[in-house]
């Protein structure tokens, strides 16, 4: 994680609200963050900057950089609360802010760690589904985007269609009509594509993506990879993440038809 051009009091919530869960650097203005970003290959998972550097340098062109150079950063922007507010957070939303911490609200301790968590996801989210945007149905994007974004909490054919203000009936249409997959199927793999996410980009054990994610256990989730994509998650995490799951997703498009019933964890 890179926090930038943050104050010192930010820097201590920053350092407070972590406490040692995730490596933490810093850097001092956003001019060095856009060097770090053009000379540095590493990777950087978030990035937290204030919607103003101290000498009022608005933070709209460092978040439109950081989105269109590091696609899978998550970027989270500290700002202060307020109407008076509103239009220079909107501008940040839509320059590609993922979250915003909100200054005494929700930018100390647990607070801040959710933030920065959702921020992550969020991420993660929106990265997969440009991914899987090409080999699914664009009719079908509105459920892909659901699971994606709570991949935790839908993980039925109900769950999703309540997310969506729809019967479950009108779920299995689209699929239909749209000549795709039935609908507990697209959940699966949209929540399999997560965990091959979450295996490319993170040093996450099996066991911990499978709590982050809802699934009833490690075991579970291993069964479940195996037998969508007839690899284990070693191999997945070797093999491209995401991108593994993308050839085993059109292969098993390609084919067609129903998998048989599963439950799904």
């Amino acid at each position: 994680m890179l926090a930038c051009a943050v104050t010192s009091p930010q820097r201590s919530k920053l350092i407070d609200g972590l406490r040692g869960r995730a490596t933490l650097d810093f850097c001092a203005s956003f001019d060095e963050l856009s060097k770090r970003l053009r000379l540095s290959p590493d990777p950087i998972d978030t990035v937290v900057l204030p919607a103003r550097d101290a000498a009022g340098k608005d933070a709209s062109r460092m978040v439109r950089e950081v989105a269109a150079d590091r696609p899978r950063t998550a970027i989270v922007v500290w700002c202060d609360a307020g109407a008076h507010h509103s239009v220079e957070i909107r501008a940040l939303a839509v320059a590609g802010a993922h979250q915003f911490l909100f200054a005494g609200i929700d930018d100390h301790g647990i607070a801040l760690r959710a933030v920065l968590d959702l921020a992550r996801r969020q991420c993660g989210a929106e990265w997969v589904m440009a991914r899987l945007a090409p080999v699914v149905p664009s009719r079908l994007h509105p459920m892909l985007e659901a699971t994606l974004a709570r991949p935790d909490a839908i993980k039925t054919v109900p769950e999703l269609g309540a997310a969506l203000g729809v019967h479950r009936k009108t779920l299995f249409n689209h699929c239909r009509h749209a000549n795709f997959l039935a609908p507990a199927e697209l959940i699966a793999w949209g929540r399999l594509a997560m965990v091959a996410y979450l295996l490319e980009t993170t040093a996450c054990t099996i066991e911990r993506i499978a709590i982050e994610l809802g699934y009833a256990s490690d075991t579970a989730l291993r069964n479940t990879i195996k037998r969508y994509t007839g690899q284990r998650a070693g191999q997945i995490r070797n093999a491209g993440g995401v991108d593994a799951v993308i050839s085993a997703l059109e292969a098993r498009a390609r084919r067609g038809g129903e998998c048989a019933p599963l439950r799904l964890v």
